[in-house]
């Protein structure tokens, strides 16, 4: 087991260190102190990610925007820039 900095941690997690630290303030992960510093179980942190505490865990949300420009028949695009945004996402729509 590593005790991790919070930014690599955060990094695993792929979320905003300050997010973390809200979460461990709030108690939805565990940490030690190590001097002023908080530090976060490796274990935890992939516990967390894999989602086992779905409790605390928030799967990551993606917003997709399409546009086009004026409308001079460019509405079919549309359809093609959706679908494509929808194929390349990694969270939840």
């Amino acid at each position: 087991m590593e005790l991790l900095r919070i930014s690599k941690a955060a990094k695993r997690l792929g979320i905003h260190p300050m997010t973390l630290r809200q979460w461990a303030i709030d108690g939805k992960i565990p940490f030690s102190w190590v001097g002023r510093e908080r530090r976060f179980s490796s274990v935890d942190v992939e516990n967390m990610k894999r989602g086992s505490d779905s409790a605390t865990f928030r799967p990551r949300r993606e917003v997709l925007y399409v546009r086009v420009s004026g409308s001079s028949g460019q509405e079919s695009s549309l359809d093609a820039q959706e679908e494509e945004l929808l194929a390349t996402s990694t969270g939840e729509v």
